[in-house]
């Protein structure tokens, strides 16, 4: 798995939805996530990004958050995190491996378009959640399962997304999780530099755990 994200993923040589990961503009590309932060005004101390590629969004939050983590299965992207973040601490590590930070540590996780990639979304959605302190805010995105899929799923060229659920499933997981949605945003990510809102082709969810 680990080959599959290597340059040519983020560089669209292989089959990604990816032209060229370094030129997107992340504020447009995380503009949902930014404005959960803002609208509910989220500043705490600890926040990791699973499956933080570049650092992109760590950088975007920084002024929101003390102290910056992040992971990632490729270890050529986090060598690109390290330049947009050398203030994080990063590692690379795969979300299918226990997750090396004790439970109930941070104050804020976000897993954006990542758990799409695991085998076992379920799972894995559990494992982050137990590293999140009570209180503490997720935020998830994820393409769907819905009508706009079944309609407009060629356009997703990614080939290594492998756990696409239907919204019902995702809020069964929620619910079992004991996580209470407080906000929550449809998208469609075409072209992929931006999010066109409002299309249940994927969803933007901020949660928190009670």
């Amino acid at each position: 798995m680990t080959e599959e994200f290597g340059r040519s993923y983020f560089y669209g040589f292989s089959k990604s939805n990816y032209l060229n990961y370094e030129k997107l503009n992340p504020a447009k590309l995380f503009s949902g996530i930014l404005y959960f932060v803002r609208k509910h005004n989220i500043k705490v101390d600890k926040v990791l990004d699973v499956g933080c590629a570049f650092g992109f969004l760590l950088k975007e939050l920084s002024s929101a958050f003390d102290e910056l983590h992040g992971f990632d299965i490729s270890e050529f992207a986090i060598k690109k995190a390290k330049q947009t973040v050398p203030e994080a601490s990063l590692k690379i590590h795969s979300l299918e491996d226990p997750l090396p930070y004790p439970d109930n540590s941070f104050d804020c996780i976000t897993a954006i378009d990542v758990l799409e990639h695991t085998q076992n979304f379920e799972k894995n959605f559990g494992e982050i959640v137990k590293k999140l302190k009570k209180g503490g805010y997720l935020i998830v995105s994820t393409p769907l399962e819905e009508w706009p899929r079944r309609y407009f799923g060629c356009l997703d060229k990614d080939k290594t997304h492998i756990s696409v659920l239907q919204e019902r499933e995702l809020k069964t997981i929620i619910r079992k999780n004991n996580l209470e949605i407080i906000d929550k945003r449809y998208y469609a990510p075409f072209p992929v530099i931006y999010r066109i809102p409002g299309i249940p082709f994927s969803i933007e969810i901020l949660l928190r755990k009670q």
